[in-house]
């Protein structure tokens, strides 16, 4: 259900409020980007940014003293603000937030994050994520959101007061809603907002957010986009002396390689080029600290570049999983298929995985994983599309249940006795040859005795490549039983409006 249905509001007036109109089943893949916060010219972003900045400086002079593990606990970490429903949540819109490890890595590279070397305009919170590994969307999100909480309660409570019915909305105590630097700890306070019943039979309160603060990939500031521009951000390097040095070292590494290929009698691959200069890179720049800011610079001067990107990606998002989703509704809806329960979790997953599989292939499903004609689904959009199908079950399906040996995509169940695996692939999974071990691995993990695996094809290509992959893992005879491929193909599939061509005499 979308946040305009549950309110019985039109959606062209959230949109023009400037809001993302959310959907209160799980989350959407959205995150709130510091860069946009910062970038924007609107008074209230640019007084957002100068408190996230404000309470930074406080985490750096508190970062001066030895701190126990609770003040660290207390000031460095942020609980994940689930009521904006954003994030990677299959089921509800619960996830996981900031824990004590990343709290003791904000407190021991604060200082980093505050330090410009006045190369660019500004400091930057997210500054703190060129330093660490992984992915950091949710992680930054996360704490952007904690850090502009009152905002986004004034923001939604406004919106309450102008469009929403007295019985859809109360007041809630919202914790840490601000931070009082004279006391030195964060406040409760009181706002008016719309809720829903959650799963406890508890009123939640709902937040809306600003559509042109979210991105659904990573935050404009990340490693992994340092690294790759490399070369960009050597170029930015305005100390001709750092330059020399920087692109000194990097060329012998390269050198080094070059060098290597010709005793073996082989050509330099471009792609081992770029990826020792990125190696070579990451490598200098810990000597070098101050690169961090050439780079930062080159993000601040590219804001009408960053701002399409994520116009762009906020509306394939929204078109992935609320829009399509709605039209997948309609197409299973409209569906005749009957499907009676099955006694066992085993047999009841491959039903349901043939009808997904009929709803993608017979019924133009497969439209709705594209968008523009460029294929937009990944295995986790895929799951998501999945839950449509399990309707008059008295079977359970999880999404993403980790019992230890990491998270099996779907466990289907009916008690403990009665366990089904599904695991999706696409065929362009890299690691897809190993999806055997891996469901059985899951298998034991979840004590079931099988599995069903599920394999998305977009291509020929692919459909070749999954056919290999099975034959060379012999379990041909398991096509079509518990291996079910989809044809996720757009063009093979004819349209049910035109008469089939005539043969030709």
């Amino acid at each position: 259900m979308l946040f305009s249905e549950k309110f019985q509001i039109e959606k062209d007036i959230i949109e023009k409020y400037g809001a993302i109109d959310i959907s209160l089943v799980c989350d959407i893949p959205l995150f709130i980007d510091p860069m946009l916060i910062f970038n924007s010219n609107k008074a209230i972003y640019i007084d957002l940014h100068k408190n996230i900045i404000k309470y930074f400086h406080f985490l750096a002079k508190k970062s001066e003293q030895k701190l126990e593990l609770a003040d660290i606990k207390n000031w460095f970490t942020f609980k994940e603000v689930c009521n904006n429903w954003f994030g990677y949540a299959l089921e509800g819109n619960k996830g996981s937030a900031l824990d004590i490890e990343f709290g003791k890595f904000l407190y021991n590279n604060i200082k980093f994050v505050l330090k410009t070397n006045d190369i660019p305009s500004g400091e930057h919170a997210e500054k703190v994520m060129l330093l660490y590994e992984g992915s950091g969307r949710d992680k930054i999100s996360d704490m952007t959101v904690n850090l502009i909480k009152d905002f986004l309660c004034e923001y939604t409570q406004d919106f309450a007061r102008k469009y929403l019915k007295e019985s859809d909305c109360s007041i809630f105590p919202v914790e840490k809603a601000e931070f009082n630097y004279e006391t030195e700890c964060f406040i409760t306070k009181e706002y008016y907002l719309p809720f829903i019943i959650n799963e406890k039979g508890e009123e939640e309160f709902i937040l809306l957010t600003p559509s042109d603060i979210l991105r659904k990939n990573e935050p404009s500031l990340n490693r992994d986009h340092f690294l790759k521009n490399n070369r960009r951000v050597r170029d930015y390097i305005e100390n001709d002396v750092l330059k020399a040095q920087v692109n000194n070292y990097i060329a012998k590494a390269v050198a080094a390689y070059e060098k290597e290929q010709q005793k073996n009698k082989k050509k330099p691959r471009e792609g081992s080029i770029r990826k020792i200069e990125r190696e070579a890179f990451a490598e200098i720049v810990k000597e070098h600290p101050e690169i961090y800011d050439y780079y930062i610079k080159m993000r601040e001067e590219e804001k009408e570049e960053i701002k399409k990107e994520c116009i762009e990606e906020v509306d394939i998002q929204i078109d992935k999983f609320i829009n399509n989703a709605k039209e997948l509704i309609n197409i299973f809806q409209r569906s005749k298929h009957e499907m009676p329960e099955s006694s066992s979790a085993y047999e009841e997953s491959k039903n349901r995985i043939k009808f997904f599989k009929h709803i993608i292939e017979d019924c133009d499903g497969y439209r709705n994983l594209y968008y523009k004609g460029e294929r937009i689904s990944t295995e986790n959009d895929l799951q998501r599309m999945f839950k449509f199908v399990w309707c008059r079950t008295s079977f359970k399906p999880d999404f993403e249940t980790n019992n230890g040996r990491g998270p099996a995509d779907v466990v289907v169940s009916k008690g403990m006795k009665n366990q089904n695996v599904i695991e999706f692939k696409l065929a362009s999974n890299p690691n897809l040859k190993h999806v055997f071990e891996q469901t059985e691995t899951y298998k034991k993990a979840n004590e079931s005795e099988k599995s069903v695996i599920a394999i998305f094809y977009f291509t020929e290509q692919e459909l070749i490549k999954v056919n290999k992959m099975i034959n060379d893992a012999e379990q041909n005879e398991r096509i079509d039983e518990d291996i079910i491929l989809i044809d996720c193909r757009n063009d093979n599939k004819p349209s049910a409006s035109k008469p089939p061509k005539k043969a030709e005499n």
